[in-house]
């Protein structure tokens, strides 16, 4: 769909729910500790997905070779599979569990304090991250050195190009996503209003269905993003018990449904002239059945490494780029052919360690140094 296509960022303890009849009842549910482990590990892998959503470099390292022969064909679908297929799947996985969260145990006095906490979690780290990527390009682009690796003419500064660029992420597309989030986290009363009633609730979701595969793009937000955000709420208020079940053979039998149907929708989209629904709804399936299927108790707790969050969502694009054009650049002096697709490969593969690792310090050295600056860009969240 439209913006995912142009994409190739603790709280308060609630009751587990107490009901007995729930149309979604599966037994035993997590703990709140053993909940809030399981988002980190979730927001941690989906994470991951992010930064293979960007890492294709096929093309760079391929020194003008067309990647639809030879060994580069076999890169490219490899990189493409795993980009473009799987990478993107992460951040509808974020709507939901972003619109989770906001409505996990949500009344209507906790309005006006949820949307002060989002106005500091993600209003504040969207303006920063554009204002900091624009004045980024401004400076790399004018730095000869730095502008082979940066690929861009220099960047005009000025005032009408700092607004574009810091309400409309004109110079850090990634944000798109916090953008749409903006809208709907404002938009939220409403949408709560109408999924509160389970039956209007099921209705809409169907009607945002029936918008995506006619076309029907909202913009404001886009249909996608909202069929997401929408049933993120519908889980957080209808079905908490699913939700938030314990590890075992319900939610085992409940992850691979959501696998067998997001297979069925990737068949399906993969075909000639396949409808747009079933991109969106593999994107919808596979984040759902990563939650359920993924052990979180088994993994252990989650390392401060794995809980950057927003910071890694924002520089690892800075990140990839950089490493991916040096990489290419400096070993496409020495190797060429067949040793240089195989490297392609690898490269991409160790590309999220590399990122992790590399965002992590500086992560660390502004929580440390400057923390009122770490604050800005993290939204307020802490590595601990």
């Amino acid at each position: 769909f439209r913006t995912i296509e142009e994409e190739r960022g603790r709280g308060s303890a609630f009751p587990a729910p107490e009901n007995t009849e729930g149309w979604m009842q599966m037994g035993k549910t997590m703990g709140e500790k053993a909940f809030r482990e399981h988002v980190s590990w979730v927001m941690f892998l989906l994470s991951i997905l992010v930064i293979w959503a960007h890492s294709y470099n096929a093309e760079l390292f391929s020194g003008g070779v067309p990647v639809t022969e030879g060994i580069w064909l076999t890169v490219h679908r490899i990189q493409d599979f795993l980009s473009t297929a799987l990478g993107l799947t992460a951040v509808p996985g974020f709507f939901m569990l972003s619109a989770y969260l906001f409505f996990r145990g949500f009344s209507w006095e906790k309005l006006p304090a949820k949307w002060k906490s989002r106005v500091r979690s993600v209003a504040v780290p969207y303006l920063a991250w554009n204002l900091f990527y624009y004045l980024g390009y401004v400076l790399a682009t004018r730095i000869p050195a730095v502008r082979l690796l940066v690929g861009k003419p220099p960047v005009p500064f000025g005032w009408a190009e700092l607004l574009a660029a810091v309400l409309h992420y004109q110079y850090a597309p990634v944000f798109w996503y916090l953008y749409q989030l903006m809208i709907l986290v404002l938009l939220s009363p409403v949408l709560y209003w109408i999924i509160k009633n389970r039956t209007r609730g099921l209705v809409f979701l169907a009607a945002v269905m029936a918008a995506v595969h006619f076309h029907l793009d909202t913009m404001h937000p886009n249909t996608d993003a909202l069929l997401y955000y929408s049933f993120g709420i519908f889980m957080a208020v209808h079905g908490r018990e699913l939700a938030e079940a314990s590890y075992g053979k319900g939610r085992i039998l409940a992850g691979a449904g959501n696998l067998f149907l997001a297979a069925v929708c990737f068949w399906q989209m993969g075909k000639p002239g396949a409808d747009v629904l079933w991109i969106v709804m593999f994107r919808f399936f596979l984040p759902i059945s990563i939650w359920l299927l993924f052990d979180s108790g088994r993994a252990g707790k989650t390392r401060p490494w794995m809980r950057q969050s927003l910071f890694l969502y924002g520089i690892h694009f800075i990140l990839v780029r950089v490493f991916n054009k040096a990489g290419a650049l400096v070993l496409g002096r020495v190797l060429d052919g067949t040793a240089m697709a195989v490297l392609a490969v690898v490269w991409f593969l160790l590309l999220p360690a590399a990122v992790v690792a590399s965002s992590y310090a500086a992560a660390r050295i502004l929580a440390r140094y400057v923390p009122a600056v770490w604050r800005i860009f993290s939204g307020g969240r802490s590595l601990d």
